[in-house]
């Protein structure tokens, strides 16, 4: 071998070695990619929440303006499992659907209730919250039962499982953005009933007790439950959302969210 053809051969090999080692760290990069559960978030490095921000003690302004409440503390806490910032999008009840829709944010967590109608359309974690469903009257109503719903005047955010259920019983539903809008109509006398979840009865009774408001459990819904819902096309993010929930009820989390918020353990299925 010549000089000239030696040194060809030389940087040949060096060359094949060279492209040998750009090769070898390709597969470092894809080990690098984005997991499965982020590779449709509305940000990246995000999880984006969908809530009212006026429904207490789920979502809710403090005195100092600051967005708290059990499912804001309970997101938060979900974010960090998942390695993700976290922020939140306000808006009215009857908005939330459409907003998961239009990917304006990744989940909701809002109190939802897990429905057929839902379920076909949208993805759900599993449930966080259990609780019952209360008429809420004026003392005095002649409203005793689920029966005596038909023909009265229900104040409901209409796309809500309530509201769905009121109109089930044969109510005229009043459709109103939230809770409080709901006990301010029936407090006026513009609305006979308004139903909603016992644990948000508690928590208004708590706060008014001088209230001329009752409330009766009705078995028109059932006992019900809360569970994030998202788009279809983050089932993978729903069941990283599911895992990390599961992780905060055996670490204790969940139940001292639940008695800070609501004064029981309401994260148990009954």
């Amino acid at each position: 071998m010549n000089k000239y053809t030696k040194t060809a051969a030389v940087a040949a090999v060096t060359l094949m070695a060279a492209s040998s080692s750009v090769y070898a760290v390709v597969p470092s990069v894809s080990a690098k990619s984005v997991p499965a559960y982020q590779k449709n978030l509305h940000k990246k490095g995000t999880l984006t929440v969908g809530l009212e921000g006026t429904y207490s003690p789920y979502s809710y302004r403090d005195k100092s303006g600051k967005l708290t409440g059990f499912e804001v503390d309970l997101s938060k806490a979900v974010a960090k499992k998942l390695h993700l910032k976290v922020e939140y999008s306000q808006t009215k009840f009857d908005s939330l659907v459409a907003g998961l829709g239009s990917n304006k944010y990744d989940v909701v967590y809002n109190n939802m209730g897990k429905t057929k109608e839902r379920a076909a359309k949208y993805a759900f974690a599993a449930p966080y919250l259990y609780t019952k469903t209360v008429m809420i009257t004026k003392k005095g109503s002649d409203i005793k039962s689920a029966a005596d719903l038909k023909g009265k005047k229900s104040a409901q955010s209409a796309s809500s499982n309530f509201g769905q259920a009121a109109k089930k019983a044969g109510t005229n539903v009043v459709s109103v953005p939230g809770f409080a809008e709901a006990i301010d109509l029936v407090n006026s006398g513009k609305a006979d009933v308004t139903l909603n979840s016992q644990d948000s009865w508690g928590v208004y009774k708590k706060a008014h007790p001088e209230t001329k408001l009752t409330a009766k459990v009705t078995n028109v819904l059932g006992d019900t439950s809360a569970a994030p819902m998202l788009n279809k096309k983050n089932k993978a993010l729903a069941k990283k959302i599911s895992k990390a929930q599961k992780q905060l009820a055996k670490d204790g989390t969940m139940a001292k969210l639940s008695e800070k918020y609501f004064d029981s353990d309401l994260t148990k299925k009954p």
